[in-house]
């Protein structure tokens, strides 16, 4: 063998020189340590061959009657020295000692795994050829060999991480010999297991899904491992969006528990939705789903899967605008999870409680400190919704701090956030347990929770109640904890009864619940001349999420179409494939008596500004329902575009109302499906309006709060402000 070794040398080996050797074993040629260091020596210097002659001496010159214990010895000596190399970071001399290794001892499986794992990381290109002689050695045993399984995930994931998708064709072969000897281990399960849920936590969805499958071989049909092929899958949304119906179909087939059930049913339900699938078989699914949450009862508290339910609730709102009977089930979810978080945390909760009865300094003598919690610090709705408040937040009277339940080191608005708040930006880990202990430490007064049924790790910390006062703000409605004490609102969002099915005090602001200075706009590419639309055409647009496109809505919008003559319909969805929305609508559209040919069906955007320049080409916006836009709302107000919405009872249904509200709009605002159809035909109608409309937007980026970060940020101060004051009296 013949490397170059580049004069490494080890800085923490305790060796004596050569020369000091040379003359030990001239002293006492028997003592056969001494060539084994010598042997070290010398190939630490990068003289190989003469390392090699020098181990060989002593089994040519004195017999073979200790050659076994000799090479214990020798074998011993050059691994700790490959080990001290590696903790030094020097690989490539690591690299070389432990193919000398491999020469005295051919079937060591932890160094043959060494070795590859070496190859991985210094690009070696015998790679393929060292895994390769791994597999022969391994099919050739006829007992279960010992191996460490932690470096055995570890090679498996350095092989795997540059393409999940389609993994080099040796990584299977690799994993599939070691199988039969995994299936009675403890701890492999957990190993992999973790590592799917680390990557799914650092969003990349491929290597959690890889993972997770590797488990399931492993423990076919375990739920668990199931639960971590479909989370990820979903969150990839598109390509992956088939798959995951036949996975959560399998999960619903093996599920017994009622907890397994509604995961189950949830599952199946925003498969079909973000897909654009049967809306038959959404509404059955949902059905089921809600069914399953209805009937969950007390006896349930004793199963640990309830915690699985922390963030579940969210599809309700999909579905129907029927707050009254759906945030009663949410919330007695929440309370059932709370109990067993109760049960299982009492030490942490207990600790927490502490604090709060714990004497604080007046705001006199101290700033007020608020921490925000989210998934979506990053570029995301949320994200980009919060950023205005935190950036003006005044912060010699507020102290603020942020915790991030995911890590993109790469995105852009993560990276900004990370600039913004420096070292009170904290990024957190795995088990969420540890970000409610950093809260605790930093004496949180009130915690801002930004993501309420979007993140489970959210639902987790808020249950843990790390801060007195807890606040749902943004998010997908509000998680019914019994810890969270206020819902940010304002006096359109939520009807003046919501209180009676809410069970955290909702806090309306005098104005709107969300402020923002504007948006950046890229861009156009898309243009009527490169969408076949005449100049004079009437051009409607909804570009919203799968999982926002409700059958009966879409019928509405193409009765609007039908009775606008000379009018197109622009359609895009976030998350779906537009194959698979065209393959939605077309049959909807035929059964309303729509041409086609007044049909365009976009592709995703590559980046939001893109998207916002390829929204001006509408004449009017067609909303959701029961489920509005939000980011798209303001978007479309923010572009100067007429926008018609259904209003309902539900957050989810009075967003884009509270928006129009606020910029002095209320032409579009339909309180009805007929008032829906009327004001989209009315304003397809008739130019005049759509102008004066167009008029009162662009005025709105003016006067409008909707429009003034910095004022809103005020507003949610005095709020905090207001909080905390009503929570030291209670506590007098």
């Amino acid at each position: 063998m013949t490397t170059q070794l580049n004069d490494q040398v080890s800085s923490n080996l305790t060796l004596l020189s050569i020369q000091e050797y040379e003359q030990n074993i001239t002293k006492n040629p028997q003592e056969v340590t001494n060539y084994w260091y010598l042997g070290l020596n010398l190939l630490l210097e990068g003289r190989e061959e003469e390392a090699q002659i020098t181990w060989m001496t002593p089994f040519l010159e004195f017999g073979e009657q200790e050659s076994e214990q000799w090479l214990q010895e020798l074998t011993e000596i050059l691994l700790n020295a490959a080990q001290q190399q590696e903790a030094n970071s020097n690989y490539q001399l690591a690299w070389v000692i432990r193919q000398h290794i491999r020469e005295f001892v051919t079937d060591d499986i932890n160094n043959l795994l060494k070795i590859i794992e070496l190859n991985i990381d210094l690009k070696i290109h015998d790679l393929e050829t060292n895994i390769n002689q791994l597999i022969e050695l391994i099919s050739q045993l006829t007992k279960a060999p010992a191996f460490d399984e932690k470096l055995l995930v570890q090679v498996i994931e350095k092989l795997a991480h540059p393409d999940p998708v389609s993994p080099p064709p040796f990584l299977d072969k690799l994993v599939e010999v070691f199988i039969p000897y995994l299936l009675t281990s403890e701890t492999i399960i957990k190993l992999l297991t973790d590592k799917a849920d680390a990557y799914h936590y650092f969003f990349y969805q491929q290597m959690s899904i890889y993972f997770a499958k590797i488990a399931l071989r492993l423990k076919p049909n375990n739920l668990d491992c199931i639960r971590k092929i479909i989370s990820p899958m979903q969150r990839l949304g598109r390509d992956y969006t088939k798959e995951s119906i036949d996975w959560a179909n399998k999960y619903l087939e093996i599920s017994q528990e009622p907890v397994d059930q509604i995961i189950g049913t949830q599952f199946l339900l925003e498969a079909f939705l973000t897909s654009c699938q049967s809306w038959e078989k959404s509404v059955q699914a949902y059905q089921k789903h809600k069914l399953f949450l209805s009937n969950l009862d007390i006896s349930q508290i004793e199963n640990e899967s309830l915690v699985q339910l922390l963030a579940v609730g969210a599809f309700l709102l999909y579905m129907e605008d029927n707050p009254r009977e759906n945030r009663v089930i949410r919330n007695r979810v929440a309370a059932l999870c709370q109990q067993l978080i109760d049960k299982n945390f009492p030490e942490y909760i207990s600790t927490y409680q502490q604090r709060f009865h714990s004497h604080r300094p007046s705001l006199s003598e101290r700033p007020l400190r608020i921490g925000y919690l989210s998934a979506s610090f990053r570029t995301h709705s949320v994200g980009f919704l919060a950023w205005w408040l935190l950036k003006y937040h005044d912060r010699q009277r507020f102290d603020v701090y942020l915790y991030s339940l995911g890590d993109i080191p790469e995105d852009p608005q993560q990276q900004a956030y990370k600039n913004e708040f420096g070292d009170h930006f904290y990024q957190g880990n795995l088990p969420i347990v540890t970000v409610a202990d950093k809260i605790n430490q930093d004496e949180i007064d009130i915690l801002v929770d930004l993501d309420s049924l979007t993140s489970y790790g959210n639902c987790a910390v808020v249950a843990l109640k790390p801060a007195p006062i807890q606040v749902s703000w943004l998010g997908y409605d509000a998680t019914g904890f019994p810890g969270v004490d206020y819902f940010i609102a304002d006096n359109y969002v939520l009807p003046e009864s919501a209180q009676d099915y809410y069970s955290e005090k909702i806090w309306r602001l005098p104005q709107n619940y969300i402020g923002i200075d504007g948006f950046s706009v890229g861009t156009p590419t898309i243009s009527r001349e490169s969408l076949d639309i005449p100049e004079d055409g009437i051009i409607y647009f909804s570009s919203q999420t799968g999982v926002k496109r409700n059958l009966h809505n879409i019928r509405l919008q193409m009765r609007i179409i039908k009775q606008v003559p000379n009018s197109y319909f622009l359609l895009k969805s976030h998350r779906s494939n537009h194959q698979d929305l065209q393959d939605f609508i077309t049959p909807i559209a035929e059964s309303e008596g729509v041409d086609l040919k007044q049909l365009r069906f976009l592709p995703s955007a590559p980046t939001d500004a893109e998207h916002r320049a390829n929204l001006a080409i509408a004449d009017i916006v067609l909303d959701t329902y029961p489920y509005n836009g939000a980011t798209t709302t303001l978007e479309t107000l923010w572009m100067g575009i007429p926008l018609v919405t259904r209003v309902g009872e539900q957050f989810a249904a009075r967003n884009s109302y509270t928006m129009m509200m606020n910029v002095g709009v209320t032409e579009g605002i339909a309180w009805s499906d007929e008032e829906y159809v009327e004001w989209g035909v009315r304003l397809g109608k008739d130019e005049k309006l759509r102008q004066e409309i167009v008029w009162k937007l662009r005025k709105s980026r003016q006067t409008s709060p909707l429009w003034n970060g910095k004022k809103f940020a005020r507003e949610m101060e005095k709020a905090y402000l207001q909080m905390w004051e009503i929570y030291i009296d209670s506590k007098k």
